[in-house]
């Protein structure tokens, strides 16, 4: 008899990752759709579904159900409502639409939940109090407070990118001004290169010759590390600006560790490094100094898939 597996979903702004994930936390086969290339819900709903009957092929007695992720989740009536880093406007019933094809338990939450629920049932460490904060084609936080996942009244809990820090700041594309996540995020980071550009007069590095629609984070964090000047200084403002964010979340939730995840931290220390200095600076004298910000060994690629993995999980085991 074949091992049971789950399929989890992890629904992102730029690509959507679909894996087979056995109860051990093993990604046993793994495949990737573009979701930036899609512009209407329903033509990505019907490649979703090829790919995920490819991975079920011939051992549907094995299957036991779908664990998603993906942003603008809610919780009451498990659905994506709107999520402004999603080409499509209109409201995608996934769970129903998925149910009824594969007639098992699909179960979604928001996308930052992924990686605080692949920390709860896979980590060696076991902490009751900490979030991870997601920082990829936009910016969230999955919150663990005294040992539960902290979702809200409708599951928005952690919409970390959409606090505002600048009044008539940055345009987003939730439609309001000074967001977070439109300095604190991949195309937060892409706006401010473009902004440091049109300030250095003398710069004459690699991304003048790059366009806005062509520039890319991870270019941002090659050049960072060739030492490019506006790359640097790009990273530099992001970690200050994600520092002060995090020591206001301590400040309401009053965690044990912050974790980090998503395209961003494959910058490293150049990251790191300014957002825990900016940290500290702002952090409330009262709260030890012993709380630390480090890159979650659960990275967006195989971590969502497992957190996604455990809403079905959890289900077997209730």
């Amino acid at each position: 008899m074949s091992k049971k597996y789950v399929i989890g979903i992890d629904v992102g702004g730029t690509h959507t990752r679909i894996g087979q994930v056995n109860a051990k936390g093993e990604v046993l086969e793994s495949q990737m759709l573009r979701t930036a290339e899609y512009v209407d819900a329903a033509t990505f709903l019907q490649d979703l579904i090829k790919v995920i009957k490819s991975m079920i092929g011939d051992q549907k007695d094995s299957f036991l159900g779908i664990g998603m992720g993906a942003p603008s989740v809610n919780e009451q009536n498990q659905t994506i409502t709107y999520a402004a880093n999603l080409n499509w406007n209109s409201g995608l019933d996934i769970v129903y639409e998925l149910s009824e094809e594969f007639l098992v338990p699909v179960k979604l939450t928001n996308d930052a939940n992924l990686l605080v629920l692949a920390h709860q049932q896979f980590d060696d460490v076991l902490l009751s109090d900490f979030f991870v904060v997601t920082l990829g084609t936009g910016l969230g936080a999955g919150i663990c407070c005294n040992g539960n996942l902290l979702k809200g009244k409708d599951g928005f809990a952690g919409e970390l990118g959409h606090v505002i820090v600048k009044d008539s700041g940055r345009s987003c594309f939730c439609g309001k001004k000074g967001c977070l996540e439109t300095y604190v995020s991949a195309n937060g980071m892409i706006r401010t290169v473009n902004s440091l550009i049109a300030q250095f007069n003398s710069y004459e590095g690699l991304l003048l010759d790059l366009s806005t629609s062509d520039l890319t984070a991870k270019m941002i964090t090659e050049l960072a590390i060739s030492e490019d000047e506006i790359a640097k200084k790009a990273l530099s403002l992001t970690g200050q600006m994600l520092g002060k964010a995090l020591a206001n979340m301590v400040a309401l939730f009053n965690p044990q560790h912050i974790y980090l995840a998503g395209g961003l931290t494959n910058a490293d220390q150049l990251l790191l490094l300014p957002t825990r200095q900016s940290f500290q600076e702002h952090l409330l004298n009262v709260y030890p100094d012993q709380i630390l910000i480090e890159n979650s060994k659960f990275q967006e690629d195989k971590g969502a898939l497992l957190g996604a993995s455990v809403l079905i999980w959890q289900l077997n085991e209730s």
